[in-house]
């Protein structure tokens, strides 16, 4: 049936799991596809087996030496924590001729290589006491959680999780290797991976070299090891195949990677209050975040290097947002998914079976969705204030103090033994990207709109902090004096100083007159409250997800594949170009020759010996035939989602011919409904990659890791 109900339907709609590869031969056929279908669902065989997540990107191995390639974007973290004093690595760009010139990417960098899959379904959610309350369920499956996690994770090296499938309907154990020695090889100047930064993000025509390369380092006993000058390169089981060739318009084309999210399963009252409180919400707070960041940046250069990492990811995110509010509007998304809810009642009504079963279950959700907006405004505020880096790492550190005052296995998921390592990792690293003056900004603003709220509207908790500081006035005034005290002289400042609280005990964190530690404790009250219902509210919607996701599949055969999850996922389609509007057309591909075009200004000011290489015209063998010149960018129909950036793009044979950075801003809505006709997918082709390697660069040692030989 899968396979009948795909073959009637676009191909390129889909973010499939590697199981159901097996019911696609003949779809993966139609489109091109030249290899044996049952090898891309073998996680040992290429390509899936050179696959790897690296905790919200995904990159691919490259050679036998632990050589990964991802994008640009995904290795800005790298390039931040690696720069020494006076440097800016994501401005100049970094390049290692050999493995002695690597540098560790943080603490906290990790790789994870997928092992296998299991369904766990009936040990998470089966046989559940009849009886049980939604706290209790929730309770119940985190404890059965954990123990898969456990068990997972007994003989070491490991990384596991239960993902869900479904809405809940179906629950996987997913084994992961996880790698903790990651190192940066090569990332070209941030005016090369960003050229054109937000002024063409999310657009076409795109003329951006997003691509970077790591490698993954191991014990010489074979094992996973923290880093050490004495780890040897990772041997992958699986590396992928550059192909010097690329791709043409109209050939086949497939992304594999590790999406984090899409929102199609969800409902259309879960879709309205997107559109009407928690995007718009988002947009304006996080314009005013982006701007602040930005004038920090402006007015102190010294601040830059530590808030170009955040200031670009909440850039992406509100421009995402803001661009997805207005398809909403466009394309009429929230009247789609009532449409298809209003068709899902009736023919639920329509039989008394299906009636007895799924009856309720539609408005038990609505009126769970609706159930905590009366304090919208309080959490929304009280969210922005715990963006404060200092307040979060508080907040955590105090909360990792009392969770130790547990047995392990009754600690809150995110807080066992198996986090201490990745804990402490990241609160070294954060010193990278932590600007005291930006923190100063953020919470002054939002400080200020908390005490604004109305009597009774805003958190008690936060109002008597302030108030015993002894801070007086309006709010502004107020937020003004007690972030002054809060930011006196923090304790957690430096690595040195979270590092050794994160060693202390409740009762340290109590008695302490450090004023972000004084304020996660007198917020403790809150954050349990919040807890509660945030409890409460997964064990109602583990209750009622699985039912309505059941209900649909019934209903509508042809939703076959879940909504993405951070799991590993193919999809596939063809290079082509799209009409945006009447009388435009967009070709698939970009040439360098654009780059030189789009030349100005701040973001279009590449560096000089790239345009001095394109000027001189030598294209060695990485000049597509058709263009006369080296292609940049692609366009294709893929279905990706935030997650897929660094996926390898993958041809007809199953060779590397780019890899996935961006959508295009007339699909951007795609996450809530998939628009085949204008949904694209944007990928630098890998022969601009190997051209500016070896062109402009001068890295023919990384060329031959790739088993090629340079051509300029």
């Amino acid at each position: 049936m899968l396979l009948a109900l795909v073959l009637q339907a676009a191909a390129i709609e889909g973010m499939w799991e590697p199981s159901q590869l097996l019911s696609l031969g003949q779809p993966l056929r139609s489109a091109g596809y030249l290899d044996d279908p049952a090898r891309l669902a073998d996680l040992r065989a290429a390509p899936l087996g050179a696959l790897v997540s690296l905790g919200g990107c995904t990159a691919s191995f490259v050679s036998d030496l632990g050589l990964l390639v991802t994008n640009h974007h995904c290795a800005v973290g790298y390039l931040q924590r690696a720069q020494r004093e006076g440097e800016d690595l994501v401005e100049t760009g970094f390049y290692a001729p050999t493995r002695q010139d690597e540098r560790s990417g943080g603490k906290g960098a990790r790789v994870f290589v997928t092992q296998s899959f299991e369904d766990v379904t009936e040990k998470v959610s089966g046989k559940v006491p009849a009886r049980t309350d939604d706290t209790q369920r929730k309770a119940l499956i985190d404890e059965r959680t954990k123990k898969l996690v456990a068990e997972c994770e007994r003989p070491g090296g490991l990384r596991c999780r239960v993902a869900s499938y479904f809405e809940g309907l179906r629950y996987t154990l997913v084994r992961q290797v996880e790698l903790r020695d990651v190192r940066l090889v090569m990332a070209p100047p941030d005016a090369v991976g960003n050229y054109g930064d937000e002024i063409d993000n999310w657009h076409w025509p795109r003329h951006a070299g997003d691509f970077a390369f790591l490698r993954a380092y191991i014990g010489r006993d074979g094992r996973p090891a923290d880093y050490s000058p004495d780890n040897v390169p990772y041997a992958p089981p699986q590396r992928l195949v550059v192909s010097p060739r690329g791709v043409q318009p109209g050939e086949f084309v497939m992304v594999a990677g590790y999406p984090g999210s899409t929102e199609r399963w969800r409902t259309a009252g879960e879709v309205s209050r997107d559109a009407t409180l928690q995007l718009p919400a988002y947009i304006e707070d996080g314009t005013w975040a982006l701007d602040m960041l930005e004038s920090v940046a402006r007015e102190l250069p010294s601040e830059a290097v530590k808030v170009n990492v955040p200031r670009s990811y909440l850039s992406n995110g509100v421009f995402n947002a803001r661009w997805t509010l207005e398809a909403f509007k466009r394309t009429d998304v929230v009247g789609v998914a009532t449409a298809r809810d209003e068709a899902l009642r009736r023919w639920i009504d329509a039989d008394s079976a299906r009636a007895a079963a799924y009856g309720p279950v539609l408005g038990e959700i609505a009126a769970r969705v609706g159930l905590r907006d009366p304090d919208f405004e309080r959490d929304r505020v009280m969210g922005w204030v715990g963006r404060s880096d200092l307040l979060s790492t508080a907040r955590s550190l105090y909360r990792w103090a009392r969770e130790r005052q547990k047995p392990d296995a009754k600690r809150e998921i995110g807080y066992q033994a198996r986090d201490e390592g990745r804990y402490a990792a990241r609160l070294a690293d954060m010193q990278a990207s932590l600007s005291l003056e930006a923190e100063r900004r953020l919470l002054e603003h939002f400080l200020a709109r908390a005490i604004a709220l109305p009597p009774g509207r805003g958190s008690a908790e936060l109002l008597a902090w302030v108030n015993a500081t002894g801070a007086t006035g309006g709010p502004e005034e107020k937020a003004r004096a007690a972030v002054a005290r809060l930011l006196a002289d923090p304790a957690l400042a430096t690595a040195e100083g979270r590092l050794a609280w994160f060693k202390q005990g409740p009762a340290a964190f109590e008695a302490s007159r450090d004023g972000f530690i004084g304020l996660a404790v007198a917020l403790r009250p809150y954050d349990d409250a919040r807890e509660r219902e945030s409890k409460d509210d997964a064990g109602a919607y583990a209750r009622l997800r699985p039912r309505y996701a059941e209900a649909m599949r019934a209903f509508d055969p042809a939703r076959v594949y879940a909504d993405a999850n951070g799991t590993l996922r193919v999809t596939f389609g063809t290079v082509q170009g799209y009409r945006p509007r009447d009388a435009v057309t967009y070709a698939p591909q970009t040439t360098v020759h654009g780059i030189v075009e789009k030349m100005g200004p701040h973001p279009f000011d590449p560096p000089a010996a790239l345009v001095s290489a394109i000027e001189r015209g030598k294209w060695g063998n990485y000049a597509d035939p058709a263009l006369g010149t080296v292609p940049v960018d692609f366009l294709s129909d893929l279905d990706i989602t935030g997650g897929n950036s660094g996926s390898p793009t993958l041809d007809a044979k199953g060779r590397l011919v780019g890899l996935a950075f961006d959508g295009n801003v007339e699909g951007i809505a795609s996450d809530y409904v998939f628009d085949a006709q204008m949904a694209r997918t944007i990928h630098v082709d890998v022969r601009y990659l190997l051209w500016y390697l070896d062109a402009v660069a001068q890295a023919d040692a990384l060329v031959r890791e790739l088993g090629l030989e340079p051509a300029l």
